[in-house]
């Protein structure tokens, strides 16, 4: 029988700081794994200066390592800086160590680098996790002595102090030290890399998960007359684009070609019809249930919660009701795009400074995301099929290793979408949600000659015997919590200082503000199925009453036909002309009976 890819499949987690040691050993290092997976660790990105963050992200695009980023919360970095100096340095070369150790565990890797500064080895070049195992927990009770001041300490430090259960697991695997594969003296000039990746007026800002040679689309420049402008210029007014073509609903602005959509007798759409019923619903019942859902996830000694988060709208404010609301520690977990605007990098650290958030962060490399981001145009009729798995399938990776049972996200299907009203929806959604509502292809069925499995492997999910014993709840706010997402935002500016920016391909500064290719993924839809962003939102401005339908489709027309400037990008990271990219989404319209009504257009 073939046995199902691996999730997450790596050989070798490589602990990665700002040492220009490790950067000259990179070369010996990636010759001694060969064929196997390098995956590089980094511990607390508050760490370190402008300068190392750049020279860690330079080594990072430099070698196309994929990297996974355990940050810790502010207040623990608070009260380490109550310590001395000495203690300060050992923590932060030991807990690079801890971290590792942490991946090996919980992921299954095998071996792992360090430096090791601190491990008393001396001159060993190796050796394995149970001939560190009194030094490790000497360090945990020297961090208790430290710190006796805080309240729990495991409940503060739960990534540290966690890896006490699991030692005995990985007592037998490899430890590496960098003496191994330190090489000839050489010229660092060999090393070289942009040193302005992330400039001085960015240092206080996420500086993981972007691409530096596109931080933001040029906002200020004039969009360019296609035939869709010209389409629009010429339609009817107070009517739909494609009106002599589809149904559009005959309360708002959607049209049949949306993905799941129908209508009643009358010809109102499902998300007017949950629209209605979200008025209806004994919100204070299902708020009851959620509480009860999160004490029974409530821990002393460890995380209570996951939450998803990607710098976006919502996150902040999952992450308010979690922290203001319910009193719960959640850890935040983002699977980065490496798409991150400006506004969204300094959402995301805005949101962990704010609510004090432990946070893990996983990117792919560079290399497999240009890869996929061509391959989805033909896949899904979308570019952001890499971005839709990962959202879906690495806070599950994460939930099933870090044994987080209870997963908090945002915005309910019901809000928006075609395919599910308040009253058809469970309280709990699949553990494949985001498989089936966006990503719609398996990772496994996106590999090639050139891009394995275990180059996907982040994005493959964990098997279904595994997921179906497992605990994890995998629900959203919105099924709890009447969602109204304007007043949402207004609160989380007001408060919490989230910050908005305006967003190709809409008219409001909100939605997926943290993408810098938002307008892309927004305009591929208005392309394969006439149904883009501002069509969307016109129309939940219609339901609210703040505008006409005849407004909402002049605001439809105006914006979802825009060619945005980040196409540029796109267009220049695949290997595409703009003539490939509007025949491969048109012909992708034949994988949709929904968005196949739009035609031959």
């Amino acid at each position: 029988m073939t046995q199902p890819p691996a999730s997450f499949a790596y050989d070798v987690v490589l602990s990665l700081n700002s040492s220009v040691r490790l950067r000259e050993c990179l070369p010996a290092i990636e010759t001694f794994a060969g064929t196997k997976k390098i995956i590089a660790s980094i511990l607390n990105h508050r760490f370190y200066n402008l300068h190392e963050k750049n020279f860690i992200k330079g080594t990072l695009e430099a070698h196309n390592l994929d990297h996974i980023m355990f940050s810790m919360r502010p207040s623990s970095q608070k009260f380490l800086s109550e310590t001395d100096g000495e203690f300060i340095e050992k923590f932060k070369d030991l807990s690079h160590v801890f971290l590792a150790l942490q991946m090996m565990a919980r992921h299954k890797i095998p071996m792992a680098i360090v430096e090791g500064k601190y491990l008393e080895m001396g001159e060993k070049q190796s050796t394995t996790v149970g001939n560190l195992e009194k030094t490790l927990l000497k360090f945990l009770n020297e961090v208790t002595t430290r710190l006796s001041h805080v309240k729990n300490i495991k409940k503060q430090f739960p990534w540290l102090f966690s890896i006490e259960k699991l030692l005995p697991e990985i007592r037998n695997n490899e430890i590496f030290f960098l003496t191994k594969f330190s090489p000839e003296p050489t010229h660092l000039s060999k090393y070289e890399y942009d040193d302005n990746q992330i400039t001085n007026l960015e240092k206080d800002l996420y500086w993981i998960g972007f691409d530096a040679s596109f931080k933001q689309p040029p906002l200020d420049k004039p969009f360019p007359k296609t035939k869709w402008t010209e389409l629009a210029k010429n339609s009817e007014p107070g009517k739909g684009l494609f009106e002599d073509r589809v149904q559009y609903c005959t309360r708002c602005c959607l049209p049949a070609t949306m993905e799941g959509i129908s209508f009643d007798e009358v010809g109102v759409c499902v998300p007017c019809q949950s629209s209605e019923e979200k008025m209806h619903i004994n919100w204070e019942k299902r708020k009851e249930g959620l509480q009860a859902i999160i004490d029974s996830y409530r821990s002393d000694s460890y995380y209570d919660c996951m939450l998803p988060m990607s710098g976006g709208k919502d996150s902040t404010y999952q992450a308010h009701i979690l922290h203001k609301i319910y009193k719960v520690t959640p850890l935040a977990v983002t699977h980065g795009q490496s798409w991150l605007s400006l506004a969204g990098r300094y959402n995301v650290e805005n949101c962990l400074q704010k609510f004090d958030l432990d946070h893990i962060t996983f990117i792919m490399n560079r290399a497999v995301i240009n890869k996929m981001a061509r391959k989805s145009l033909a896949a899904i009729g979308d570019v952001c099929w890499h971005c839709h798995i990962g959202a879906g399938a690495f806070p599950i990776i994460i939930a099933l290793a870090w044994n987080m049972g209870l997963m908090i996200w945002g915005e309910s299907l019901a809000e928006s979408d075609g395919r599910g009203s308040y009253n058809s929806q469970g309280p709990v959604a699949s553990h494949y949600y985001n498989l089936e509502i966006s990503a719609r292809v398996k990772a496994e069925d996106m590999s090639d000659e050139n891009t394995s499995n275990k180059d996907l492997s982040a994005w493959i999910y964990p098997s279904k015997d595994k997921l179906k014993n497992s605990d994890i709840k995998y629900l959203h706010l919105g099924n709890y919590f009447f969602w109204d997402e304007e007043r949402q935002v207004e609160f989380i500016k007001r408060n919490y200082e989230w910050m908005e920016s305006p967003v190709e391909n809409t008219f409001k500064g909100f939605k997926s503000v943290e993408c810098t290719m938002s307008g892309v993924h927004d305009y591929s839809n208005f392309l394969k199925r006439g149904v883009g962003r501002a069509t969307i939102q016109a129309s939940t401005d219609v339901k609210r009453g703040l505008i006409t339908r005849e407004e909402g489709f002049a605001l439809a027309k105006e914006y979802d036909t825009q060619r945005p400037h980040a196409l540029d990008y796109y267009l220049k990271i695949t290997g595409f002309t703009e003539e490939e990219f509007e025949q491969i989404i048109k012909e992708a319209r034949e994988k949709s009976t929904y968005a196949m009504k739009l035609g031959d257009l």
